[in-house]
């Protein structure tokens, strides 16, 4: 992809969100919630479904085609940008990889159309561990009767359908007992929204599944063989949500770099000032670091490329550390401005540290750099 095209598309999403998101970014962070107009409006532009390709009326956009998207909307608001992660990225990938003809005829064009997909993964055992989920899924005749319990789960007030992890073999088969199953919302669905500490309006809830019945159909590929298709979900899932981190740093950097140009201290701009200097340029360094590393590994997903898992990892990893440490510094200029709630650069540090967490924590990321190292993890 060409520098032009890049930028087409980051002009393009950016004006969008300065005249729809910029005005209500703050309202949906003290809310908890999205208004219908902007859902609608979001949905409108496609990127509910940046991954869904041309042939089902998706944008059909590539991975680095959809970072520089999400980067753009998070730069404005990050609730929106994780949430076209999820529907835009993380959903559609199992099913235009591993779903049945039916099953992308359906879903895939509902994404193109307007609808909102979630992807239902962590419950309140496992986290980190997601080989040992207990959501059940019991073949009934012609249908799966699912019962569980999802929790973190982005997305869920407002999705119309979830790509669910599900166990459909024994406990003690741990990954050789995972499906994927795609789950539509119904009265069976019940969703209770979570008071999270940042991407405030993304919807983060709990899901519970009772007594579900889901068309047989509706699995994704074969049964039991759902835990490779959840990792290499989440591989490129990384890199998505690291977009959302790369837009709040570039947000926050703007914030802190207009205001130490006004804020007078000693008869001079702060800028003046050597200490706020190292901090501007240090902050500089990691934004750029940060951009690179991310469209490298965007690339190398794209490509195909033998490491892009290994890719995605550093990527995660580095951008969302960083980030926080951007963010942290950002704060520091801005000083007790930067910490009261009127400042953007609050709600900003509060929404940098999920990408610590979600996706795989930091912790996960260096375990998952070290396998891919000593080659014990392959992409498909």
């Amino acid at each position: 992809m060409s520098e032009l095209d890049i930028e087409s598309i980051r002009g393009s999403v950016r004006e969008f969100a300065e005249r729809r998101l910029r005005g209500v970014a703050k309202l949906i962070d003290q809310v908890n919630s999205v208004p219908e107009d902007v859902i609608r409006d979001v949905a409108s532009m496609g990127y509910f479904a940046l991954r869904v390709p041309e042939d089902y009326g998706g944008p059909g956009l590539s991975v680095l085609e959809s970072v520089i998207a999400i980067e753009e909307l998070s730069r404005v608001s990050s609730a929106i940008g994780i949430m076209a992660t999820v529907s835009g990225s993380m959903v559609p990938y199992p099913i235009v990889k591993y779903g049945s003809v039916e099953l992308k005829e359906k879903y895939l064009s509902m994404l193109a159309k307007g609808s909102i997909g979630a992807f239902a993964l962590t419950e309140p055992c496992c986290g980190s561990d997601a080989a040992a989920i207990v959501t059940r899924a019991e073949l009934d005749g012609g249908e799966f009767v699912v019962n569980g319990t999802k929790t973190f789960i982005t997305n869920a007030p407002y999705a119309d359908f979830f790509i669910t992890a599900v166990r459909t073999g024994r406990p003690e088969d741990r990954h050789k007992g995972i499906s994927l199953l795609v789950v539509d919302k119904k009265p069976c669905v019940k969703i209770s929204k979570l008071d999270m500490m940042g991407y405030r309006g993304s919807g983060t809830s709990e899901v519970v599944f009772e007594d579900c019945r889901v068309p047989r159909e509706n699995l994704i590929g074969e049964v039991n063989t759902g835990f490779k298709k959840v990792m290499m979900t989440l591989n490129e899932g990384r890199i998505t949500t690291s977009a959302t981190a790369l837009g709040i740093m570039q947000a926050a950097f703007e914030e802190a770099l207009s205001y130490s140009t006004q804020r007078v201290s000693m008869g001079v701009p702060i800028v003046e000032h050597q200490l706020v200097q190292y901090l501007i340029s240090e902050m500089a360094v990691l934004l750029e670091t940060s951009r690179l590393i991310l469209y490298e590994a965007a690339r190398k997903a794209d490509e195909g490329h033998p490491d892009y898992v290994r890719y995605a990892s550093m990527a995660k990893l580095y951008v969302a550390s960083r980030g926080v440490d951007l963010v942290r510094m950002a704060m520091q200029v801005m000083g007790g401005i930067g910490y009261s709630r009127e400042s953007m650069v609050e709600r900003l540090y509060r929404d940098v540290k999920m990408v610590e967490i979600g996706d795989g924590t930091n912790e996960i990321q260096r375990m998952v750099i070290v396998r891919s190292l000593l080659g014990r993890i392959k992409p498909e």
